[in-house]
């Protein structure tokens, strides 16, 4: 052990001993198998939040045509009251939609934990 630690040019024993736990430690971190996997993981979740919000936006694009198709153009005198209407329901919608998120304790909680965790590693 003495003189492979001469030929290596390490101080003594001990610090061989360090110097192999360590690398015994590190090499998972440096696998590059398991980068991989990481890699193949965080695409996988990307791919599905993709399809999630193709999903999404091919539904509100049909729903788009759909409400042009059945609602043809209003007659000018009754416009000003329709987009009054319209706005008013849009308004009440957009507001239960924030209580509905603000009633959801575990969707806050995912982001804090999100947050708190990234902000520790990084």
């Amino acid at each position: 052990m003495r003189s492979f630690c001469r030929d290596k040019g390490i101080e003594n024993e001990n610090e061989l001993i360090r110097q192999a736990i360590g690398k015994y430690i590190y090499s998972d971190y440096k696998d590059e198998t398991l980068k991989l996997q990481g890699i193949k993981q965080l695409q996988d979740k990307i791919t599905e939040l993709h399809d999630m919000l193709e999903i999404v936006f091919s539904y509100l694009i049909k729903m788009h045509i759909n409400i042009l198709a059945y609602h043809p153009e209003l007659d000018p005198t009754v416009k000003n009251s329709a987009l009054a209407s319209a706005t008013l329901r849009h308004d009440k919608l957009l507001n239960s939609f924030k209580e509905d998120f603000k009633n959801v304790p575990s969707f806050f909680e995912r982001l804090l934990h999100t947050f708190y965790s990234e902000d520790s590693n990084g």
